[in-house]
């Protein structure tokens, strides 16, 4: 696992071990695509047989480039199995997770990096986690008052199989990088709990230190970190009180629909904004509660009880019109921005890179399966 001889690998862990938690039958766990495409990008620098990996899962790259929905974790248990095979690295999994950029976490990594400070930071990881992937699930704690010190606490959902190693090495990496680019330095005052015993593999742990340099804690159940007061107080690099605000309704509207969708109160107006006309402006929140025969106010209650707003309803819709539109259609990005109501191309284009961590013109490439021009 990860380069980590089998007689030293991770720890059995107990599975779903909060109270109510439902363990997660494996062929109902799922990860997001792009994850599986930078494992590929990983292997391919290392000059390593992408494709026969690929085929191993049965997927092809032309299938998995352009992919949206969540892959089952048996397709991602077997492409990383033959990942492993085909690389020589001892920690590939810390690999992929200290490669992997903000904008492959979604609105999750938009949110993390435009937070108040680390701890609102990692808050939102522990909310917003599942959204990316069902294997895992993280758990946040913290003593009263936050006078003491916090830890985040990563539970396995499923069987990992032989998988394992490479999932949470990879968890590991990952944290250890967003982390890095909220408060943007090295964190310190961190400390990790690994479900590994000693000796750690050399290899292995010459990869970990590269990217974290403090205290170990071995033999522990859970993965965690565990972190003091004044490492959550650290502000953000980036901090934007608006910014983190409307990436934080993305990720609530994301998870709703994971869930099974909006409520009624959200169907509605949802039913409403696709009602329009094409090119017409999109009802406002005073016409969705005259449409609802509520007022504003009370639709604003009822929608937040759902969990969503007005705006992620809507930002929802525009999302679906804006992929079609570029995936099917054949207008100019300028366009589909103002038939969207945005202002004006700008700002059509910064939003669709929040969303999809791509321009208009490169995601209307990639939903066709073409080449971006330079």
């Amino acid at each position: 696992m990860s380069g980590i001889p089998s007689d030293l690998g991770y720890r059995p862990a107990p599975l779903a071990v909060a109270a109510g938690a439902a363990l997660t039958p494996v062929g109902a766990a799922q990860v997001h695509p792009t994850y599986a495409r930078l494992l590929c990008m990983l292997l391919r620098s290392m000059g390593a047989d992408v494709e026969g990996s690929l085929a191993s899962a049965g997927l092809s790259w032309g299938e998995l480039s352009v992919r949206e929905q969540m892959l089952e974790f048996g397709v991602v248990h077997r492409l990383v199995l033959a990942a492993l095979a085909v690389s020589d690295r001892p920690a590939l999994g810390l690999d992929l997770g200290q490669m992997a950029q903000i904008s492959a976490h979604g609105a999750l990594g938009y949110a993390m990096v435009a937070s108040r400070d680390l701890r609102q930071a990692l808050q939102t990881a522990a909310r917003f986690a599942s959204l990316r992937n069902g294997l895992l699930r993280f758990e946040w704690s913290e003593g009263p008052q936050g006078g003491g010190a916090a830890v985040l606490l990563v539970h396995e959902c499923c069987d990992l199989g032989q998988a394992r190693g490479f999932v949470l090495d990879m968890v590991l990496g990952t944290a250890l990088r967003l982390m890095e680019s909220v408060v943007g330095q090295r964190v310190q005052g961190l400390v990790i709990d690994l479900p590994l015993p000693e000796p750690l593999d050399p290899a292995w742990l010459a990869r970990l230190r590269q990217c974290f340099d403090g205290p170990l804690r071995f033999d522990a159940p859970l993965l965690a970190f565990r972190l003091n007061d004044e490492l959550l107080n650290l502000p953000c690099l980036t901090a934007d009180a608006r910014a983190f605000e409307a990436a934080r309704q993305d990720c609530e509207r994301e998870l709703a629909q994971s869930r099974g969708g909006p409520g009624a109160w959200g169907q509605r107006v949802q039913q409403l904004l696709l009602s329009r006309a094409p090119g017409a402006p999109f009802p406002g929140v005073a016409q969705a509660a005259a449409h609802c025969h509520v007022s504003v106010r009370t639709l604003i209650r009822h929608l937040r009880q759902e969990g969503c707003t007005y705006q992620s309803v809507l930002d929802s819709v525009r999302q679906e019109q804006a992929l079609r539109a570029l995936r099917q259609g054949q207008r100019s990005v300028e366009w589909i921005a103002a038939d969207l109501g945005f202002v004006d191309t700008s700002n059509f284009s910064r939003t669709v890179r929040r969303w999809f961590g791509l321009t208009p013109t490169a995601l209307r490439a990639r939903l066709r399966g073409e080449r971006a021009a330079p």
